[in-house]
């Protein structure tokens, strides 16, 4: 094989490295875009969770100071 063929040779394998270079950097910004959106979507869902269990208990102490309140009224009716 003759030094022409040999760095021919070597030039296209350097040039396929260099494309999958490439190809696994995009991969990896994708990923890392991927991996931003995925604890933004984390922490919604978490602050989300947080509103709900609050507006639980908020509901729940409505609902215990309203059945005192007609305990109250039925109370006054009948005495």
């Amino acid at each position: 094989m003759d030094n022409t063929k040999i760095f021919d040779t070597l030039d296209r394998k350097i040039e396929k490295l260099l494309g999958r270079l490439k190809s696994l950097e995009q991969d990896n910004d994708k990923l890392k875009g991927d991996l931003a959106a995925a604890r933004k979507a984390e922490k919604d869902a978490s602050e989300s969770r947080n509103s709900v269990e609050r507006l639980e208990r908020d509901q729940g102490a409505v609902r215990e100071r309203l059945e005192r309140l007609i305990a109250s009224l039925e109370a006054a009716e009948k005495g």
